[in-house]
């Protein structure tokens, strides 16, 4: 005689059921400060990147960092031309006007390297404003989808 398996027999044995008295488990999940809404954690992200990105503007100022600003190379172009010139007139000859050209290019050289420098700390300073945002951004994003899984997540009485 051939047997047939229903479709209620499994190969797995059935698992008994829990005790009525049993304590149920819980899910644990990611929670923010207990505050009563996400526009509290809002707030509080708001401020402490606020700080931050004021704390950043004027901590990486590349004018500080380089030691000259834009006003000040205006006048070393200036002053490089002038001696350039003074100098030039007093040469006799290819060999000396080499020389006062190469000092020309020294003092011009300094005021590059001071541009340079400056755009590099500023480089550095939108970087990480940049970094900040970015921060802020990501924040904003945890805060929703702790909003919505709270608002999804069943009461219980």
């Amino acid at each position: 005689m051939t047997t047939y398996e229903t479709l209620n027999e499994s190969a797995a044995p059935d698992v008994p059921p829990t005790p009525d008295h049993a304590p149920r488990l819980k899910s644990k999940r990611l929670k923010l400060a207990k505050l009563r809404s996400a526009n509290g954690a809002r707030i509080i992200l708001g401020a402490v990147l606020g700080i931050l990105l004021i704390i950043t503007w004027i901590a990486n100022n590349p004018a500080i960092h380089s030691g000259s600003s834009p006003s000040d190379w205006r006048s070393d172009l200036a002053q490089a031309a002038v001696k350039n010139t003074l100098n030039a007139g007093d040469t006799k000859g290819a060999p000396q006007q080499t020389v006062v050209n190469g000092w020309y290019l020294n003092d011009i050289a300094v005021v590059q390297a001071a541009q340079n420098s400056y755009i590099a700390g500023s480089s550095m300073r939108n970087g990480n404003l940049l970094a900040l945002i970015g921060l802020g951004v990501a924040g904003e994003l945890i805060i929703r989808g702790v909003e919505r899984a709270r608002r999804q997540q069943p009461t219980v009485s």
